[in-house]
């Protein structure tokens, strides 16, 4: 249905005046980790890149340049920033919520992406960071919590959480979870104290 929806969008002389971005709400299991789902697949729920990842391609003939691949870390909290900023609009909530603009890497400029993203899951109080290089996962109240060395371990496989020469990893990126958490969440819907 893609597809058609590009032909239509052609048919209409629309194509050099629309800007189309295709994504997902979440990723999904096909088998990865011995699941068929996404974080709510497990109990307790997972965060694994399978279920977290998403598509995300955008294409403007003439704006956007075609076939470049970014590795940027991104979230979909910064895809209201990018419209706004894509399409020259001011964004007046920019100081209070979480998402920056990613449209200098659509019109294929070279910019600084973010060090980290944070993901949190609708179905109860399992919250995650992630950095190109690491991963931690936080489940309140009583865990298990998870630590994952990516560039080394992409599968996800090897929770290091509990290894004592990685403490210099864990509590860092768990106060950075903290700290996004305490700017952005509204007290009155906080997940954490819900039961999954």
């Amino acid at each position: 249905n893609i597809g058609r929806l590009l032909d239509r969008v052609e048919a209409l002389g629309l194509t050099a005046d629309t800007l189309i971005f295709f994504t997902s709400d979440n990723g999904f299991n096909c088998g990865h980790h011995g699941l068929w789902g996404k974080g709510n697949g497990t109990f307790p729920l997972n965060m694994y890149d399978n279920s977290v990842k998403v598509p995300a391609i955008a294409s403007h003939p003439g704006y956007i340049p075609e076939s470049v691949v970014s590795d940027a870390l991104l979230s979909g909290y910064d895809f209201m920033p990018t419209l706004l900023d894509y399409l020259g609009l001011e964004n007046p909530e920019h100081t209070s919520l979480p998402g920056r603009s990613f449209a200098p890497i659509l019109q294929g400029r070279a910019v600084q992406g973010n060090d980290h993203v944070v993901v949190y899951d609708e179905y109860g109080p399992v919250r995650m960071i992630r950095t190109h290089e690491w991963k931690y996962v936080h489940r309140y109240p009583y865990g298990p919590h998870e630590l994952y060395h990516l560039s080394e371990d992409p599968a996800e496989r090897v929770n290091l959480v509990e290894q004592s020469d990685l403490q210099d990893v864990v509590v860092p990126m768990r106060a950075g979870l903290q700290d996004w958490f305490i700017q952005y969440v509204d007290p009155w819907r906080d997940g954490r104290h819900e039961p999954v």
